[in-house]
């Protein structure tokens, strides 16, 4: 018990405040009409436009209906890493206190640490680049406006 009250004291300084969705996202858009894509800042998002900041700084205003996709930039590696340390450090922690020798752990987490940073890392740089937030849906075409044929399997134990 006296080495879980300052580990549980030591994740607790550790917890930072949720922040907010950032303002100014860097996204893509891709027309419908044009195909052309638009790189910017999203400045605005309302029901029928999108304010978009250009690199050379002019606005731009796009109307919703002729947005066919909406890309963000993902997130950097940095924060895969800072979750999968604080992830496997408090595992490795929590593991030791069950051990009979809890203080000799500390090599332990250590190397759990930097194994969590390793692999939160490395899904962050699998899962990185450009994220669709939106896509267009495709409109419905006169071959689905006729009946379909569909089967159904029901399984009874």
């Amino acid at each position: 018990m006296r080495v879980f009250i300052p580990f549980l004291i030591a994740l607790l300084m550790l917890a930072a405040p949720v922040s907010g969705q950032e303002t100014y996202k860097q996204v893509w858009v891709t027309q419908a009409d044009s195909g052309d894509v638009v790189q910017g800042r999203m400045l605005r998002l309302s029901g029928e436009t999108m304010a978009i900041l250009t690199p050379d700084n002019r606005r731009v205003d796009l109307p919703l209906d002729r947005v066919l996709r909406i890309e963000i930039h993902g997130d950097s590696l940095k924060n895969g890493a800072t979750i999968g340390a604080v992830v496997m450090g408090a595992l490795g922690g929590i593991g030791c206190l069950a051990a009979e020798r809890a203080h000799q752990c500390v090599t332990g987490i250590v190397l759990n640490t930097a194994l969590g940073g390793v692999i939160g890392a490395g899904i962050d740089a699998a899962n990185g680049g450009r994220t669709t937030i939106y896509s267009k849906p495709a409109a419905a075409g006169p071959e689905s406006a006729g009946p379909r044929a569909s089967v159904q399997f029901k399984l009874r134990f």
